[in-house]
């Protein structure tokens, strides 16, 4: 039989330290010094002996029969050993056999993180040498209990060798550890099997339990539906922005927008610069500056918590929309997946401390591994949750594909095609695009969505870039080429509604999209159009707002917050020249 692909989550409980008795203390200080050893020692055997511990067809598994080969000596069954090359049980004597396999899984699941990840070996990382491992102790060494008697109702008894191991008793002690969970920990137990439980101290001193449960929950087959993809771009001031990609335009756009938490993260980093400069001026004294850097700590930790709970709330209202939409279309997930962005904010930059502020305090790793898992836990297949790369996509066109610009933040407008939307839905389109390339099944214009994609799209994408490329972007080379401002540059948000939601493919109120044919036409003045455009299935769209054009440069200044960065004047003297000459004037 199979392994069974339930979903493993954890739940972290706190333990009640100032009850517990010295004995009991000390006994599970000395589990985990005991144990963070042993793994250790597990470690470097890998390390020395990884060539001829690695198995499978792509080498990178380790064989925990061959490490028991290794390292602890058996006089039972066929497999009998006398002596191995590094004798754990003489080594560490107060251990049993069940202790040193949980410690050693934990020591390859460690390596096979690196083998997956790269980096640095577990030994050689940053902090394995000094902090504490904990080990996985499985089901069968552990259970919880709940008493009624006693002010202290909930209870970890764990399984203790070292006394026993000593006398040579069969039947091992036990630790009983008392616990402090809340109802949410409570709930979350009990959903589904415990499989382990892990015990460390953290930075604070403080010692916590992780518990790791098993949760069996039934697949959403939608098979049958329509297909669809879920496009979802991240922003900072705005949270995000999800549209729906269907196979007769997109539908369901919807910005969540948190200006609360905005608005308290300002507050706190205020008071947090305010504290910081305060503390430096006491250090230039050379005065006591403990009590403002812990007022300091306080504060940093309740703003990151703060900070978390206003992205689970987010995550779930997101969640809930997207569990929706999931009975009426056989529905994928595209979210941007940011890279470098970091960079961008370090100092050096010349960007200034607002927008590194800004930049740091954005987490959109935290959104998207939450929205990930909380999609994962409600039974949507992992694989249809995809991240793809969001580069160019705030000022590439989503029709044509070509590079356009952002005169405002809130407003992209694509000088080759004419098309003007909301910046976040036009990069919250290119996003659900990418994810139809990669698809094969999705990319069929009859069965799929293959009329979102352009006509040198439909081919299967390469996987990599050629010798060739030269590191060139794979923007459309049409002219003009607009020089536009990207994502991270234009950081000002303007208002927009919470929920704008659409059962048809339309444009939002607050953009429009202009008509080549009258850009191209009679400049002389100020003109007034007013425009329709079409969406994906043709379905002509009132725009409420007309396009405004004008020769005088004054004029362009007021519609366009930077000029001289965004191209705009001399797109459109090149554009009123070029259309002149087309017509013999």
């Amino acid at each position: 039989m199979g392994r069974s692909k339930g979903i493993i989550v954890s739940v972290k409980v706190p333990i009640r330290w100032d009850i517990m008795t010295d004995r009991q203390r000390t006994r599970l200080s000395q589990i985990t010094g005991r144990d963070t050893r042993v793994i250790k020692a597990y470690l470097g055997v890998i390390e020395r002996h990884e060539k001829d511990l690695l198995v499978g067809k792509r080498k990178k598994k380790i064989s925990a029969g061959k490490v028991d080969e290794l390292t602890l000596t058996a006089t039972r069954g066929k497999s009998s050993r006398t002596s191995v090359p590094h004798d754990f049980k003489q080594r560490f004597p107060n251990m049993s056999v069940n202790e040193f396999q949980e410690c050693r899984d934990t020591a390859i699941a460690m390596w096979h993180s690196y083998l997956e990840k790269g980096g640095s070996k577990p030994l050689k990382a940053k902090g394995y040498s000094s902090r504490k491992i904990p080990r996985f102790a499985f089901d069968k060494c552990f259970s919880l209990l709940y008493t009624t008697d006693k002010a202290i109702k909930h209870w970890l008894n764990l399984r203790y060798s070292v006394e026993s191991v000593k006398e040579k008793r069969v039947t091992h002690d036990r630790l009983l550890v008392p616990l402090s969970p809340s109802s949410y920990h409570l709930k979350k137990l009990k959903e589904g099997e415990l499989k382990s439980v892990r015990l460390f101290k953290d930075r604070r001193r403080k010692w916590w339990a992780i518990f790791s449960i098993k949760i069996e929950s039934e697949p959403v087959d939608s098979s049958s539906l329509p297909p669809a993809v879920m496009g979802i771009d991240l922003g900072i001031e705005k949270a995000a922005c999800t549209v729906l990609l269907t196979s007769n335009g997109y539908r369901h756009v919807r910005y969540w927008k948190q200006l609360d938490k905005v608005k308290r993260m300002k507050h706190y980093d205020q008071v947090i610069a305010s504290l910081q400069q305060k503390k430096e001026f006491l250090l230039s004294e050379n005065k006591d500056s403990s009590r403002v850097a812990k007022r300091l700590r306080e504060l940093s930790e309740k703003r990151a918590r703060l900070s978390q709970e206003y992205d689970k709330k987010l995550v779930k209202d997101i969640a809930e929309h997207i569990l929706e939409l999931t009975d009426r279309f056989d529905l994928y997930i595209a979210i941007g997946q940011l890279r470098g962005i970091r960079g961008t904010a370090r100092k050096g930059n010349y960007r200034g401390r607002r927008f590194r502020g800004m930049v740091h305090r954005w987490s959109f790793a935290r959104v998207r591994d939450y929205l990930q898992h909380k999609l994962t836990t409600s039974g949507l297949d992992s694989k249809r949750f995809l991240n793809v790369s969001e580069a160019w996509t705030s000022i590439k066109c989503n029709k044509c594909g070509s590079k356009g610009y952002r005169p405002k933040q809130n407003l992209f407008v694509c000088g080759t095609c004419g098309f003007r939307a909301n910046a976040d839905l036009n990069g919250a389109l290119n996003i659900g695009r990418r994810v139809i390339k990669l698809i094969p099944s999705l990319r069929d214009e009859k069965t799929g969505l293959g009329v979102w994609l352009l006509s040198n799209e439909k081919s299967i994408p390469k996987a990599s870039r050629g010798n060739d490329s030269k590191r060139k972007s794979s923007l459309s080379q049409r002219k003009p080429a607009l020089m536009g401002e990207s994502m991270a540059e234009c950081y000002e948000q303007a208002s927009l509604e919470m929920h704008a939601c659409t059962e048809d493919p339309v444009v939002v109120n607050t953009v429009e999209e202009p008509s080549v044919s009258k850009m191209t036409g009679s400049l002389g003045g100020a003109q007034r159009t007013e425009t329709r455009c079409r969406g994906r299935d043709n379905v002509p769209m009132n725009l409420d707002k007309a396009q405004v054009i004008s020769e005088n440069p004054d004029y362009l200044k007021a519609g366009d917050g930077s000029p001289e960065h965004g191209g705009t004047q001399k797109f459109l003297s090149e554009l009123t020249h070029s259309n002149r000459a087309e017509s013999g004037l």
